[in-house]
C-alpha cells in the first residue's frame, strides 16, 4: 500500500476518479438515504473546503494502484491552534484491512504542536465510531443533521414578522459598514451553544475578522447570505442567521450559524430570521432544492425550531477526540 499527498487542484483524472469512488461507496453505506455523490460534488468538496477551519493537507492511500482511502487534516488557527481536525474515509470493500490505521499512523507526525485531534460528523453507531474507539478516541459530543426539502414545503410557516422593536436586514457577501461591528458581536453569541467536551473554541469575532472571512469566501466563489436582526432603537445587530451556497453543489444550501444575543432571546427572532432566509432563497435561487443544517443534540430548542420550519432529521453523528500524545504513544 502507498500513502501519498493529494493536491485536488492538480491531481490526475484517474486519482480523482478513485477518490470519487471511495467517497461515493462510503456515503452509500454510512449515510443511507442521502442522495448519490456526483464526481463534481466529491471533488468540489476537496477543492472548496469549509471556511474558517484553516489550512488543510490531504492524502490518498492506494493498494495495487487502486485508491482505497482518503484523509485530510485541518489546522485551525487563532483560538484553535491547539486542535487538529481529521477526515478519514476508507472504501467499504477495504475496511478491516488496517488501511485506516496505517493512514492515521502515517499522517500523525503532521500534528506536531497540536494537542488534540478530533473527527467531526462521524455517523453515530457506524463503522467510524467503532474504528475510532478501538484506537482510543472518545465520543465528546453528538450532532443532529436535518434536511429541508424546498419542493412541496409548507411555506405558510415562514410568513412571520420580527417582534415589535426589531427589523430584518439582509446582505450577500459583505456586511454593511454601519452594521459590521455589531454583527461581529452578535456572531460571538454562538459561543453559548453547547459543544460537549470538544476542544473546539468558537471564534472571537471582530469586524476585521468578519472582513477576512468575507474575502476568503469571495475568493472561493461561495455565495454567503446573512439575515440580520436589527434593534430599531439602537440600530445594532442583535441576532443573525447565515446560509452558504457552494459552486460545486448549486442545488443544495448549507444553513450555518444562527444566534441571538442573550438579552434579546425569547422573542422568536431566530425563527423569524431563518424563515426570512428561506423566503429569500426560494425567490432568488429557485435552483436550490434542499437545505441542510447541523445542530448540537444538546440544543433541542434549535432542533425544534428547525422542525417547525419543515426540516426533518436525517442523520445523527458524533465528534471523536483524542490527545495527540496519547495517539502517538499507541502507535509506537
Amino acid at each position: 500500500m502507498e500513502i501519498e499527498p493529494l493536491d485536488p487542484a492538480s491531481a490526475g483524472s484517474s486519482v480523482l476518479e478513485g477518490v470519487h469512488e471511495v467517497v461515493s461507496a462510503a456515503d452509500r453505506l454510512d449515510k443511507p438515504g442521502a442522495p448519490p455523490v456526483t464526481f463534481e460534488t466529491a471533488i468540489g468538496r476537496l477543492r472548496n473546503p469549509q471556511p474558517n477551519l484553516g489550512r488543510v493537507l490531504r492524502w490518498v492511500a492506494r493498494r495495487d494502484g487502486r485508491v482505497v482511502g482518503l484523509a485530510g487534516l485541518y489546522f485551525p488557527d487563532a483560538e484553535n491552534s491547539h486542535l487538529g481536525l481529521l477526515e478519514l474515509t476508507v472504501h467499504p470493500e477495504a475496511r478491516r484491512d488496517r488501511i485506516g490505521t496505517a493512514v492515521l499512523s502515517s499522517i500523525t507526525p503532521e500534528l506536531r504542536g497540536r494537542t488534540v485531534l478530533e473527527c467531526w460528523n462521524v455517523t453515530k453507531c457506524g463503522a467510524g465510531v467503532a474504528f475510532g474507539t478501538a484506537l482510543g478516541f472518545e465520543v465528546v459530543d453528538e450532532t443532529v443533521f436535518q434536511t429541508l426539502s424546498l419542493v412541496g414545503a409548507d411555506r405558510s410557516t415562514w410568513e412571520v414578522s420580527p417582534a415589535a422593536g426589531y427589523r430584518l436586514h439582509t446582505w450577500h457577501g459583505v456586511a454593511p459598514e454601519e452594521l459590521v461591528a455589531s454583527y461581529a458581536e452578535a456572531r460571538r453569541a454562538i459561543a453559548d451553544s453547547p459543544f460537549g467536551r470538544s476542544a473546539y473554541r468558537f471564534p472571537r469575532w471582530t469586524a476585521g475578522r468578519v472582513r477576512e472571512s468575507e474575502a476568503d469566501r469571495r475568493r472561493r466563489g461561495i455565495d454567503h447570505r446573512v439575515v440580520a436582526v436589527v434593534q430599531r432603537d439602537s440600530g445594532r445587530v442583535v441576532g443573525f442567521t447565515e446560509l452558504q451556497l457552494y459552486p460545486h453543489r448549486r442545488d443544495l444550501g448549507y444553513q450555518g450559524d444562527t444566534a441571538v444575543l442573550a438579552a434579546h432571546r425569547g422573542r422568536g427572532l431566530g425563527f423569524c430570521a431563518k424563515a426570512a432566509m428561506l423566503r429569500l432563497l426560494l425567490a432568488e435561487r429557485p435552483d436550490v432544492e434542499q437545505v441542510v443544517t447541523s445542530t448540537a443534540a444538546a440544543n433541542p430548542y434549535m432542533v425544534n425550531v428547525n422542525v417547525a420550519l419543515g426540516y426533518r432529521t436525517t442523520r445523527e453523528t458524533v465528534i471523536l477526540a483524542q490527545d495527540t500524545e496519547k495517539l502517538a504513544r499507541r502507535q509506537n
